[in-house]
């Protein structure tokens, strides 16, 4: 609860104002003086033309669409039937002159487009303004002055056709010059994309069209629209840039190609297949006047080299294929069945070797009548020939007996080839059996001949072993007579070594006797003391032989008795 104190809840009363006094301004015055009123009145005015502005002068452009302008605040209007301004150029320019002194204040249609965006320098008094939709979507039935197709979408191409101009064509001309100033298509094509310059639904036209696909297999027939005029006249061809059919033609591929500059026809050249039967089976009379009915197909195709001529020839504007088919081979096939079908009865035509020459002849005719008008024929085949059916049946009975009768001929040709066939088996059997045998001794021969080797080779092998060994016992005796030589040699030599210091010691003592004596001293001296003897007995008689001197000079080998002396 709040602690205010009740109050009405009716709306307060306004103030009053003072009585006004005659004369005065009906504006009250609240204490602005004159320049208060003065700012009052200017804002008043500025708020007046913002409002003139946004809601008279504006114009909203919105996506894909462009603004289009008629001036109609000019002096003059234009000469003769244009209703279209040109472009303003560069200001400055020469042509900026000529443009003003023309233009410059006529009442028209201005060329120039203005894209998305807001504009306030267009006033209603002085243009009438037109939002163009230029993506060729909208649904303007009841105006289609405002639909212009200046997006170009993928998979189109976009020609110009340009809808005023001072000059008009010259006799002859396709094209216009944009520098003569002339109405008419224009050279060239615009890709997929945008063009703000060709916006202007009252100065351009935008066809779009499908570029040209030319498929494998195909070559496109050219036809220039815009150019020179042929120089050689009642000639079904021109030179290249002539108006005219071209001799060259364009390969297979993806173009972009202005219809107004040259057409471009694609034509196959690959196998067409024709078939000659229903209302185009052929009917001819025979030798004895009974009409045959022939039916089959040729397989042919456009000679490349001289498509252009055939195309300017038969095509007639139309389809040059089937016009082929109708006028040029048919007639031909009809001919030649009529010519040469006449020398047959209708017998003939029933046997299968009259159909096969007929064949042959009726292709071969065909495509050398074929081939002086530039058609190639591949394969012309005669699928049925109908003979009358009054002769039909009795010659169909005798040609049934006659195979019959082939049939019988061949079943015993084939009996006697059974036969034949039978001893053939049988003498296959038997020398089969004899190969077997054949086969047995020789593999028994082989046999014992590889053990006979085997043996052979063995006994070689143990007799080569047997001297191989006897040769080795030699070797190894020879090598111990050796061995046992050459240890003698060697121990003959170390004993002749050994021998050989005490040789040489001998000789310095001047022989064995003073060298034993001398041996001996050594030996006995330093244990001998003393020795208690007499002069006889056998232990004088080792020293009697030491007392006597050997020769000089000769070194002494006999032992002699000696007598030691008494120490």
């Amino acid at each position: 609860m709040s602690d205010r104190p009740n109050q009405s809840t009716a709306p307060p009363m306004p103030p009053r104002l003072p009585p006004r006094r005659p004369g005065s301004s009906p504006l009250p015055n609240w204490g602005l003086g004159r320049f208060g009123k003065l700012a009052a009145a200017a804002l008043v005015i500025v708020v007046g033309y913002m409002l003139y502005l946004w809601e008279v002068r504006r114009v909203v452009v919105p996506q894909n669409s462009v603004l289009v302008l008629m001036k109609k605040n000019g002096s003059r209007s234009l000469p003769g039937n244009q209703v279209i301004i040109p472009r303003a150029p560069a200001v400055g320019s020469p042509e900026y002159d000529a443009w003003e002194r023309d233009y410059g204040d006529c009442n028209g249609i201005l060329e120039q487009v203005y894209p998305e965006g807001t504009y306030f320098n267009f006033s209603p008094f002085d243009y009438e303004r037109k939002v163009i939709d230029i993506s060729g979507t909208a649904e303007g039935d009841e105006h289609p002055e405002l639909v212009s197709h200046a997006i170009v979408p993928s998979g189109k191409v976009g020609v110009v056709i340009r809808k005023f101009g001072r000059q008009p064509l010259a006799a002859g001309q396709v094209l216009a010059d944009p520098a003569l100033d002339q109405p008419g298509p224009l050279p060239g094509v615009l890709r997929p994309g945008r063009y703000n310059e060709y916006a202007n639904p009252y100065a351009y036209e935008i066809q779009q069209v499908d570029p040209l696909q030319i498929d494998p297999g195909f070559r496109g027939v050219v036809t220039v629209m815009a150019g020179k005029p042929a120089t050689k006249s009642n000639q079904y061809l021109v030179a290249a840039g002539e108006q005219g059919v071209q001799q060259d033609l364009e390969p297979e591929g993806f173009r972009y190609i202005n219809p107004f500059e040259k057409r471009v026809t694609p034509i196959s050249i690959l196998s067409q297949r024709f078939e000659m039967s229903g209302k185009d089976a052929i009917k001819f009379p025979s030798a004895d006047s009974f009409d045959i009915q022939l039916e089959g197909f040729v397989e042919w195709s456009i000679n490349p080299d001289e498509l252009p001529l055939i195309y300017v020839e038969y095509a007639e504007g139309g389809e040059l294929i089937p016009f082929l088919e109708e006028k040029v081979i048919l007639p031909y096939a009809r001919s030649f069945c009529r010519v040469a079908g006449s020398q047959y009865t209708a017998r003939d035509f029933i046997s299968g070797d009259t159909k096969l020459k007929f064949q042959s002849e009726f292709e071969q005719e065909l495509r050398k009548s074929c081939q002086h008008e530039g058609i190639i024929i591949k394969q012309a085949l005669v699928r049925n020939i109908e003979p009358p059916l009054a002769i039909k049946q009795p010659i169909n009975d005798r040609e049934i007996a006659r195979e019959q009768i082939l049939q019988y001929d061949q079943q015993i040709k084939v009996a006697q080839s059974q036969a034949q066939l039978a001893t053939q088996e049988e003498m296959a059997t038997q020398n089969t059996a004899i190969g077997e045998m054949n086969k047995q001794v020789i593999t028994v021969t082989k046999a014992a001949e590889q053990k006979r080797e085997v043996a052979l080779t063995e006994a070689q092998r143990d007799l080569a072993v047997a001297k191989l060994k006897l040769e080795a016992a030699q070797q190894q005796a020879d090598a111990m007579v050796a061995r046992g030589q050459a240890d003698a040699a060697v121990i003959l030599l170390k004993r002749k070594a050994e021998a050989d210091p005490l040789r040489q010691q001998v000789l310095a003592f001047g022989g064995g006797d003073a060298y034993a004596r001398n041996f001996f001293y050594l030996k006995i001296a330093p244990s001998m003391k003393s020795i208690l003897t007499n002069t006889d007995g056998p232990f004088a008689d080792v020293f009697k032989q030491f007392a006597v001197p050997p020769a000089a000079g000769k070194p002494s080998t006999d032992a002699k008795p000696v007598t030691a002396a008494r120490p």
